[in-house]
């Protein structure tokens, strides 16, 4: 065995680790599923994010390994050998390789045979962690496994330096090619990463407040869209709610929306959630289009207050939502402004409205508007659908299903939407 050796830039490599601040800290979700999707992408037994030590390497996620595998040491690791290059580590056979045949880890518990590891750098550019599978039987990687590692990876890198929001992120990863163009093989990869993004979406029949109802829908032109949407409690007196869409469409579009609502949902980005314009400001420096492959997205957020029925909401290049009072009057709130990402300097404002007892407040995206049908192929439009949110009625039908069922009458298509399409209802009853 072949213990592996510390690099010449260790001193700044470990203060790089350490001001992640994430080394024994609790299981995460956004890392769980990091690791459960690696494991189905590759259909491996193991998969796992380690925090390389000065001494030990730390799961941060896991996998396939047992409780019992919270860390091991760095001496016998195959991480302490995977930070020491930029790309990533592959062993087909760990008993053909000197540096690993008689490791511990190979000749007892995992029984390691296959391994591959990806480091992950820190805010300062050095290899702090990995992202790791390992299966105990021999296997290969193909260059287009290999691409597909690198997207994920790629994505759990993201996601370490998501605690601390770092100024200059990483540009997302660029899975479209790898998948798509191989979609016959693909496609239970896909249906897996589809999987991953509507893993983001609110539960259904899970209420925050009494007083606050919601029902939303949420449908992809494709397997995989950019809308995301997405309502949580910040405090027992605010609810958030929200709903954004990326430009364009697969893997890219949606590999961003999921990024920015799990900033928005873990609160990192500002210390000012209740704070709508703020939010924006801080999306807009946190995602810069130049730094996503030229994506940008809209974004409506809004905030509602319980205790004095105030909601406070900015829009970035969104269209407005629609407010529907108890006497049935419509009208909407918030002006589009810029778009999120597109330049720096922009910044956004607060709109507030009190609202009435018996209210609904409507977010969509444009998926649901830009829309034709009838004889002359007329655009439904924005007063088109305000006209159809308005005038949903109670009935055996929830009012979101009535929606998207008169836009489908309207362009004489029964099942699916052109573009995504995103529907979220909230209801103030009191």
């Amino acid at each position: 065995m072949i213990a592996p050796i510390a690099p010449e830039t260790e001193t700044e490599r470990l203060a790089d680790l350490y001001a992640l601040r994430l080394l024994d800290t609790p299981r995460e979700e956004r890392f769980d599923r990091i690791v459960n999707l690696t494991k189905s992408v590759f259909h491996v037994p193991i998969a796992y994010i380690a925090l390389i030590d000065s001494d030990r390497q730390w799961f941060k996620a896991k996998v396939g390994l047992c409780d019992l595998f919270a860390e091991s040491s760095r001496s016998t690791s195959f991480c302490g050998h995977a930070i020491l290059q930029d790309q990533p580590l592959i062993i087909d056979d760990a008993l053909q390789d000197e540096r690993f045949h008689d490791n511990p880890m190979v000749t007892g518990e995992p029984y390691v045979r296959f391994y591959a590891g990806y480091p992950l750098k820190g805010e300062q550019g050095h290899n702090i962690a990995t992202l790791c599978v390992v299966d105990t039987q021999p296997r290969t990687f193909s260059e287009q496994q290999i691409e597909v590692f690198h997207s994920l990876a790629a994505l759990a890198e993201h996601e370490l330096n998501m605690f601390g929001l770092i100024a200059a992120q990483r540009e997302l990863i660029e899975t479209k090619n790898a998948l798509v163009s191989s979609q016959q093989r693909l496609a239970g990869e896909l249906a897996e990463a589809a999987e991953y993004v509507r893993s983001f979406l609110p539960r259904r029949g899970v209420g925050l407040d009494d007083r606050v109802q919601f029902d939303y829908q949420f449908i992809e032109s494709s397997q995989l869209g950019g809308d995301l949407l997405g309502y949580h409690e910040l405090d027992k007196d605010h609810l958030a709610f929200w709903l954004l869409d990326v430009t364009g469409h697969g893997v890219g579009a949606s590999l961003l929306s999921v990024s920015v609502g799990n900033a928005i949902r873990s609160g990192v980005l500002t210390k000012e959630m209740c704070n709508p314009a703020k939010v924006l400001d801080r999306l807009n420096l946190a995602f810069p289009m130049v730094q996503h492959d030229n994506r940008f997205f809209t974004i409506w957020y809004g905030v509602y207050e319980k205790s004095t029925r105030t909601l406070r909401f900015s829009a970035g290049g969104h269209h407005p939502a629609l407010l529907v009072g108890p006497d049935g009057q419509a009208r909407r709130l918030g002006s589009p402004g810029l778009m999120i990402g597109a330049v720096e300097e922009a910044k956004y404002d607060n709109d507030q409205a009190t609202i009435e007892p018996g209210s609904r407040l409507y977010l969509y995206s444009d998926g649901l508007f830009e829309v034709r049908g009838g004889d002359d192929n007329k655009l439904l439009g924005l007063n088109g659908i305000n006209d159809v949110l308005a005038g949903t009625r109670p009935g055996p039908t929830s009012r979101v299903e009535q929606v998207l069922q008169a836009v489908r009458d309207y362009t004489g298509q029964s099942e699916g939407f052109v573009d995504d399409v995103s529907l979220l209802e909230v209801e103030i009853t009191g």
